[in-house]
């Protein structure tokens, strides 16, 4: 079984997130903040990663940043959930060392199909 680790200081979109991901099979292991993130990542390992941007203590553009100093995270996927979607935001994401860059709302529609493209 693939993991997931989704990362939002709202209990309530990592619900959302989770359920998501657990209908379609993955493990799933939650983290309120980046910091949190960090650690479940270097424990664990995940197969997907899924960020919020805006979280206290390290944002997630932080932890991608520190996500992709540990050499088995260098190809994971990870995505940025984030109500951040001015112009310029997509590319500071992906700057920082996102796989991709989802807006909120999201929907379950646009984040399968993005998991989904990484095949």
């Amino acid at each position: 079984m693939k993991l997931v680790l989704i990362a939002d200081d709202s209990p309530s979109n990592r619900e959302f997130l989770a359920t998501i991901m657990e209908h379609e099979g993955w493990e799933v292991v939650e983290a309120g903040n980046g910091l949190e993130a960090l650690v479940m990542a270097v424990q664990r390992t995940p197969d997907l990663v899924l960020l919020d941007i805006q979280m206290p203590g390290a944002d997630g553009y932080a932890t991608v940043v520190a996500m992709r100093q540990q050499i088995a995270m260098v190809g994971t996927p990870i995505f940025a959930i984030t109500a951040y979607a001015m112009e310029g935001d997509l590319q500071k994401g992906l700057d920082a060392g996102f796989t991709g860059y989802l807006t909120k709302p999201l929907t379950r529609r646009r984040l399968l199909a993005a998991i989904g493209a990484l095949s």
